[in-house]
């Protein structure tokens, strides 16, 4: 296989492979496709990152558990900090996906 982080893309290499498929002329092709695009987001968005759905999650139960809300600022930076991890992977995925569209 392919070294560590070779094998992932962002949204720029989802498009491309997209598009490629799209331009195989295969219906099935693009079905499956577009399935694997909504279970990837589906399983992602239910990680438990502050900042996504799962995340929120977490929030919910840990409120359950300890009988008392937590504090809306402290979940305010929880959830700034997990925003900034998420836009930062994004836009290294970003580039990785220029780099090898340029061959780098």
């Amino acid at each position: 296989g392919a070294p560590a982080g070779q094998s992932m893309s962002g949204p720029i290499g989802v498009i491309r492979t997209g598009a490629d498929i799209v331009s195989s002329n295969d219906f099935t092709a693009v079905i499956m496709f577009a399935a694997a695009i909504s279970i990837n987001l589906a399983v992602v968005n239910s990680l438990p990152l502050p900042a996504l759905d799962g995340g929120q999650l977490v929030f919910v139960l840990a409120e359950a558990v300890a009988g008392r809300k937590i504090d809306q600022r402290v979940q305010e930076e929880i959830n700034a900090a997990a925003l900034l991890f998420l836009v930062i992977f994004s836009f290294s995925t970003a580039i990785g996906d220029v780099g090898s569209l340029i061959g780098l």
